[in-house]
């Protein structure tokens, strides 16, 4: 190992019968210096997520290769915890700290690394904020302007996969056109590409409908359908192909207010006074309107319902919990469009509104769930307005005529698809740790 040495050389005169000159030569090495260095203070500490970093005061013997912070839930933590890597060399850094339990205590330490070692900065400990529930509404496209350059850049680092049929591509679109007004948030289209960290990437395949999403789930369990796997298989294989899938979820077409109808005109819902309608193609009973729950199969023949969309929903998050994907799968409500001139206004569209409220309702009892609301989004203008329709004397928000028209491939305009582009950001964003303030 290479030391800093001095070299002394000292004479010495020997009296005597004889002259002597002796040289003694004295060689003294100094230790090898690791880095000195200090620890930020924690900031921005939210649920899942905090801000540290440090400084790198003194490079040592040798240039500072590798620095950032290391964490854990127990004092004094080194580089076997968690840790971060931001950059090498001297100086001052920043250090986004992820993947954090809600309201729990952690401890963490600013590191630097160089030929001789390691050094730690000072401990300094934190304690996470209780949950905070992410819901993407109309108020996130509000709230865009607010992201973090920071959660900028963490967000590049994810795939986002809205899977679905024709409304699924305002997604895409929207997000295309949101890096043309604003370059830096930046993404790319494609399938299955490998992790990076210049843009979002987004998914754009499989195509995916009702009948891989949901409605195998109303088969009986010992009779299921193919497609009963087709998801889990997608999450699965893109996490074993190396570009796993951060966040999924079902982009719905017009499944929950489509063409077909339950039920005759003598025979509405007992409670709410309506006819159920929707698409439940691949359902054990056809492809029939559908209702909330199993007891409107009185009225729709059809075992598919609203629930059945929430129970395939669930088994997908609790299928990631248990075989330790990251895979953040999401609810997201349906459209509330009128598919041009109103046709699912009316009657349609007040049960497709308490087929969204069914899903704002389930999501809300667990804080752990998340919600992409893509009807209440488009519900509103940019100007904070809402629009809504009227049936049988009930009022329901129905998707504002800036948001529909000129209607594109996703049945909605470039200015809708715009806002969920905005909302899907600001629901990224907030996944990665960020706490929306």
């Amino acid at each position: 190992m290479f030391r800093i040495c001095s070299i002394k050389n000292k004479y010495m005169r020997l009296k005597g019968l004889f002259l002597f000159v002796i040289m003694v030569t004295t060689i003294t090495c100094s230790a090898d210096n690791t880095p000195s260095l200090s620890t930020a203070e924690v900031t921005s500490i939210t649920n899942t997520s905090a801000v540290s970093g440090g400084n790198v005061i003194e490079e040592g013997s040798g240039e500072v290769t590798e620095r950032g912070v290391c964490w854990n839930d127990s004092p004094s933590p080194t580089l076997n915890d968690n840790k971060t890597v931001d950059g090498s060399g001297p100086g001052s850094f920043t250090s986004i700290i992820t993947g954090l339990s809600k309201n729990n205590k952690y401890y963490v330490r600013a590191y630097a690394t160089n030929y001789a070692g390691t050094s730690y900065g000072d401990e300094k400990s934190f304690t996470t904020s209780p949950e905070e529930q992410i819901i993407a509404d109309h108020t996130a496209v509000e709230n865009f302007n607010k992201i973090p350059a920071s959660y900028i850049d963490e967000v590049k680092k994810m795939l986002v996969s809205f899977v679905g049929e024709s409304h699924a591509y305002g997604f895409i679109s929207g997000l295309d056109a949101l890096e043309k007004e604003l370059p830096s948030f930046s993404s790319n289209t494609g399938t299955g590409e490998m992790p990076t960290s210049s843009y979002l990437r987004v998914n754009s395949g499989p195509t995916i409908g009702e009948a891989e999403w949901f409605t195998w789930r109303a088969y009986p369990e010992n009779s299921m359908p193919a497609v009963a796997t087709t998801i889990k298989n997608h999450i699965r294989e893109y996490h074993e192909d190396g570009h796993p899938i951060s966040v999924l979820g079902f982009a719905w077409c017009w499944d929950m207010v489509g063409l077909a109808v339950s039920g005759g005109e003598s025979d509405p819902d007992p409670v709410y006074g309506c006819k159920y309608w929707g698409l439940s193609e691949g359902g054990p009973d056809g492809n029939l309107g559908w209702g909330l729950d199993e007891q409107d199969f009185a009225l729709s023949g059809n075992r598919v319902c609203l629930d059945t969309y929430l129970e395939a929903t669930q088994e997908y998050i609790d299928y990631c919990a248990e075989n330790g994907f990251n895979t953040r799968v999401v609810f997201t409500t349906g459209p509330v469009d009128g598919g041009g001139g109103g046709y699912f206004r009316g009657e349609k569209g007040y049960q497709g509104y308490l087929k969204n409220e069914r899903i704002r309702d389930y999501v809300r009892a667990d804080e752990s769930r998340i919600l992409f609301d893509y009807a209440d989004i488009l519900s509103y203008d940019n100007d904070g307005k809402i629009t809504t329709a009227s049936w049988n004397g009930h009022t329901y928000p129905v998707c504002t005529e800036a948001n529909e028209y000129p209607f594109l491939d996703a049945h909605i305009s470039r200015v809708g698809e715009l806002r969920l582009a905005k909302a899907t950001w600001w629901m990224l964003a907030r996944i990665a740790g960020w706490d929306g303030k």
